[in-house]
């Protein structure tokens, strides 16, 4: 089995580079003595050799046959496109001695390759190209990685909530799912006033998006994905620093990974019923902006006294947790948001922050994010840390009265719109969503963290 690919970019030499990968040699010790391993979380999973003759560059790969071969990634795919990118090679030939193998590697490759780049002159989304096919479950992801990316990567003038809704629409397989969208009007009329609070100071206007199985007749759904879209977060009145504010036009990540989760689902059959929701606005500082102080009575009937505007993201979610879990009722709630900075302190960029009231589901999700390296960390969820969101003269704070445990406070008070007996897992990305120099998956700039890993997950949880 052979795979090839070709350089985009013209180029005054022409290196070739071989890659044979074998899958299946018992590999003794002597065979090695020349070779390098690469590991990955301390174990080895394959060892390779580079040499060099006068027409091409000649990489061997022996798989580490003491590992589960196809539980792990391998990060093969990635490794040969960094290998080629640093070597400036023009074409490559990898030669296989296993089908699941080549079908894995073509997607980690483009994976890989794949940067967002449009608005750089004569600039291409990736470096190299192949006539090779993925498997269908596999395209199916990584198309929806990449719109993932896109997502999250376009700036905010261009995607602002309503150009939101028309990319969702033209990516989604209108045959399975449909979308129900709710315009400011709408919005208000069905009473999602903390929503609407966080985007009144934006000239823009807010949208909250329903998706819909068409074949889904039954309200009691299995499983609610909810995404919080902050085009842009200013912080409103309570305004960020300067510095770095730019990359909040990616504070609507969460609402992008439901949206690739959506269309990732709307292409395959599933032996569960779902929905999702997201909620899309931007905040914004202007004399129509809400402010510290405001007391707004939520959807769920819940007053919400805000002392800071920029804990907007949590507001949104309060409303559209609470909204859909009226029309949906489901069992089982994941939503995804960029909630805080607070995160990254305690977890950096590696680790997305994980809340959850199920250990089955917590130890679901773990597992899910070891295998597809899209990693979370559980959280504490505690009765001391609720009790700081309380107040003598309003339901609820929207943010704490001290300035520690702010990741914990923040999923402590979307669990207070979280109806009774849900089962519930919050996931806060703000650390893994974007990084400046890549990762071992992903070139520099959005990640598409979220999408494998509910793949994974929802393979493993609705089975067990």
């Amino acid at each position: 089995m052979r795979v090839k690919f070709t350089s985009t970019n013209e180029t005054k030499q022409n290196i070739k580079l071989i890659v044979n990968i074998d899958a299946n040699q018992k590999i003794k010790s002597i065979m090695l003595k020349d070779f390098k391993s690469f590991s990955f979380n301390n174990q080895i999973l394959f060892f390779y050799n580079l040499s060099v003759s006068s027409s091409h560059l000649l990489l061997d790969i022996y798989i580490n046959n003491s590992i589960k071969l196809y539980e792990n990634k391998l990060f093969l795919g990635s490794f040969i496109h960094d290998y080629s990118t640093s070597h400036s090679v023009s074409s490559i030939e990898i030669n296989f001695n296993d089908n699941f193998l080549k079908d894995i590697t073509i997607l980690e490759f483009k994976q890989k390759d794949f940067i967002f780049n449009k608005y750089l002159k004569n600039s291409k989304t990736h470096k190299f190209e192949t006539k090779d096919k993925l498997s269908f479950k596999n395209l199916n992801i990584l198309s929806s990685i990449n719109f993932l990316k896109i997502l999250v990567s376009e700036p905010s003038n261009i995607l602002y909530p309503e150009h939101f809704v028309k990319l969702i629409q033209k990516a989604l397989n209108k045959k399975n799912i449909r979308l129900k969208i709710l315009n400011k009007k709408s919005i208000k009329s069905k009473g999602l006033n903390c929503l609407l609070a966080v985007n009144q100071g934006s000239s823009k206007e807010p949208r909250v998006v329903e998706f819909i199985p068409k074949k889904n007749t039954n309200k009691n759904v299995d499983v609610l994905f909810v995404g919080k879209g902050v085009c842009f977060d200013s912080g409103g009145i309570s305004i960020k620093p300067s510095a770095g504010m730019e990359d909040m036009k990616w504070d609507m990540a969460g609402a992008a990974v439901v949206s690739a989760i959506m269309k990732y689902l709307s292409n395959i059959k599933t032996s569960f019923s779902y929905a999702g929701i997201i909620g899309l606005v931007e905040n914004m500082p202007s004399g129509s902006a809400y402010k510290p102080g405001d007391i707004i009575k939520s959807y769920k009937g819940i007053n919400v006294e805000v002392l800071n505007t920029d804990a907007e993201g949590r507001l949104v979610l309060a409303d559209i947790i609470s909204y859909a879990s009226d029309i949906y009722k489901p069992k089982l709630i994941i939503d995804f948001a960029t909630l805080t900075g607070a995160i990254m302190v305690a977890l950096g960029q590696h680790y997305a922050g994980l809340y959850a009231n199920d250990d089955l589901l917590a130890n679901q999700l773990y597992e899910s994010g070891i295998r597809t390296n899209e990693k979370v960390w559980r959280m504490p969820l505690h009765e001391d840390f609720n009790k700081e969101l309380n107040s003598s003269f309003v339901d609820l704070k929207n943010i704490s009265s001290g300035r520690y445990g702010g990741s914990v406070t923040a999923a402590q008070f979307l669990q207070r719109f979280v109806p009774k007996n849900t089962k519930w897992a919050h996931l806060d990305i703000a650390g893994v969503t974007w990084k400046q120099n890549g990762d071992i998956m992903n070139s520099k700039g959005a990640t598409g963290f979220g999408l494998t890993l509910i793949s994974d997950f929802i393979d493993n949880y609705f089975k067990n």
